[in-house]
């Protein structure tokens, strides 16, 4: 990926983090207030915050039936999640290539995870596409066959590399501790504040936190300092700096 393309990424990225933050509450909301998803409200975590913001929101919940407002936010957030899968790519490509084996394997679990995820919003989104009434069923199908696994696999993925990217000492630190604690942070999203969008939010900062690095990188920036740690002085460079003191010391 080129360097201009990485900044693009980078941009789409921190934006979709944003709007993101805002747009995974809506959605949760919207989820409640359809048939399926009105019996999480008995659940007292999810009551406890869910009801205020209801009445908080209540504009942007019933401009149309439960299903359409939750299909079209499902559409919404289906736009925004391909910022963390290509900004994942372009913070793979900038690594070093004597990366451990662990971290490479890492990476593949974490972009075959997003990549399925990425696939399955995108059918969603089609799926939901025209209907003043969406086909609940056929989202189900998507959402067990494409979304469900391609989020637990980007769960797992993302827990796997962030602990890697912790060993290598990866920058921006953000990215790696998010993706580390994917995971708890998934589980308390899911279950304790009702919604796995809420759960995927700290996917979206921690690519957005490497994102902004990529924006920000100077063209002379060599690539592999656009994203991951700096590449560590080498003896041969050591010994060069030795010989030109030491000429430095004759003269």
């Amino acid at each position: 990926m080129s360097d201009r393309a990485a900044r693009l990424v980078g941009v789409y990225a921190v934006i979709a983090a944003g709007v993101a933050v805002l747009l995974a509450p809506l959605l949760a909301l919207s989820y409640f207030g359809t048939s399926e998803g009105a019996e999480d409200l008995e659940i007292g975590t999810v009551s406890a915050w869910a009801d205020p913001a209801r009445d908080l929101a209540d504009g942007l919940l019933t401009w149309a039936s439960p299903e359409r407002v939750y299909g079209t936010y499902v559409q919404g957030f289906a736009l925004l999640f391909p910022a963390v899968l290509l900004c994942a790519w372009a913070a793979r490509s900038r690594r070093r290539a004597e990366s451990g084996g662990f971290e490479r394997w890492s990476w593949r679990i974490a972009l075959a995870g997003y990549g399925l995820a990425t696939i399955g919003l995108s059918a969603a989104f089609v799926v939901l596409l025209g209907d003043s009434a969406p086909d609940g069923n056929a989202l189900n199908v998507v959402f067990l066959a494409l979304m469900l696994p391609g989020m637990m696999l980007s769960v797992i993925g993302s827990t796997v590399l962030g602990i890697a990217l912790l060993r290598a000492r990866y920058a921006p630190r953000l990215t790696a501790w998010l993706l580390a604690l994917a995971f708890p942070l998934m589980l308390v999203g899911s279950a304790v504040i009702g919604h796995n969008s809420i759960g995927m939010v700290p996917l979206f900062v921690a690519w957005a936190a490497t994102g902004l690095r990529l924006w920000r990188a100077d063209d002379s920036a060599p690539a592999d300092k656009l994203a991951g740690t700096a590449q560590p002085v080498g003896k041969g460079h050591r010994e060069e700096v030795v010989v030109a003191r030491t000429k430095a010391g004759g003269q």
